[in-house]
């Protein structure tokens, strides 16, 4: 999934269901932060009250900070890396199977991530809420991929209606794939590791699109031996996903009922299926996305949570706040302001370890790797 879902959608479904909007937006910015958290690690200038510290030498500061890596290479791939951050946030394993092949592909009737999300409802914790929502969706959209390098990530035959995508870059991407496989086996494909859904592009990720594909079942043969997927309705998968979700976010209403200001509106009659699974190119989500939740009446045209801006916690977390400085990986002399241990940026970082702590004990239990 991408901001149009991770974010606009799961905003827009939290209003539809009644939930007050300063909670709407910490569930769905919590929720697409996952795909935008990419600082690795800070060291304080100052070392902030109330805050559990690492030590790092004579310095304190916050270890374990991303909860995605930047685009990966062959010459960048580490693979502690996936396990410690692609896979928990984004390709949560399906925890099935007799092999390690097997449980390691994602999928939404994981076992493993059905707890994850139990958890999380029982948390009470918005932010808390929107992590375990990103992992939900993100199971759908991945269906069938791993985060780390792996056989079942190997494809062929890729297979792409195009006039179920919009936006030059990803109709270009899904073509070149799609038409030329011999040149991108021998091209981009060398360059990208055979982790997650680098060998269909970006087609699992768009909400509108409808493909096929084949991929390597064997486990332990020395030769491939291809499956075809069938064919995959995104719109399908995308609907299921936030049916889900639907529920999900009614179970933490029941825990915790404060949340809520209003009774929930018609989801169907809103039309927010038709938006959430129409083509539209990635320049345009957001825009589209605005015109539907002021049409629905959700937000008002003043209200920051209709522009997503991913360094909008950032910005208000620490004082010496810069773009360039905290677009780096690791942050040497970053300055909190004085209420840091409150800011939304330090509650996502809290709840983003709880859920990761929970992952990691669950991992042992279902005997994944």
């Amino acid at each position: 999934m991408e901001l149009g879902s991770h974010y606009y959608a799961v905003l827009a479904l939290c209003r539809l269901l009644g939930l007050k909007k300063d909670v709407s937006y910490k569930i769905a910015y919590s929720s697409q932060f996952i795909d935008d958290a990419l600082i690795k690690r800070l060291m304080f200038k100052k070392t902030p009250r109330g805050v559990k510290c690492h030590i790092f030498g004579k310095r304190r500061g916050l270890d374990h900070t991303a909860t995605c890596p930047k685009l990966t290479t062959t010459w960048g791939y580490h693979q502690r890396t996936m396990i410690e951050t692609l896979v928990p946030f984004h390709f949560v394993p399906a925890a099935k199977g007799d092999s390690f092949h097997h449980k390691i592909r994602t999928s939404p009737n994981s076992p493993l991530l059905h707890e994850l999300v139990d958890r999380a409802v029982l948390s009470g914790d918005p932010y808390h809420l929107g992590i375990a929502l990103h992992a939900l969706g993100d199971a759908y959209a991945h269906r069938g991929f791993s985060g780390i390098i792996s056989r079942g990530n190997r494809v062929r035959a890729f297979k792409v209606d195009m006039s179920t995508i919009s936006g030059f870059a990803d109709r270009f991407l899904a073509r070149y794939i799609m038409n030329t496989s011999r040149i991108y086996s021998v091209t981009l494909a060398r360059i990208m590791p055979m982790y997650s859904h680098s060998r269909v592009g970006t087609v699992p990720d768009l909400s509108s699109a409808e493909w096929s594909y084949e991929y390597d079942s064997s486990s332990t043969s020395f030769l491939a031996k291809y499956r075809s997927s069938g064919p995959i309705s995104n719109p399908e998968r995308y609907c299921k996903a936030f049916r889900e979700f639907l529920e999900i976010i009614e179970h933490f209403v029941d825990v915790k009922p404060g949340v809520r200001e209003k009774a929930p509106m018609n989801i169907e009659a809103s039309g927010f299926y038709r938006q959430l699974t129409m083509p539209v190119s990635r320049n345009n989500t957001q825009s589209s996305w605005e015109t539907f939740l002021l049409e629905q009446e959700l937000f008002d045209p003043g209200d920051e949570a209709l522009h997503y801006d991913k360094h909008a916690w950032i910005k208000t977390a620490f004082a010496d706040y810069s773009k360039k400085k905290y677009s780096q990986l690791f942050i040497p002399n970053a300055l909190p302001i004085d209420d840091f241990a409150n800011t939304d940026w330090y509650r996502f970082y809290q709840a983003q370890r709880e859920y990761k702590e929970q992952f990691d004990r669950l991992i042992i239990r279902f005997n994944v790797y």
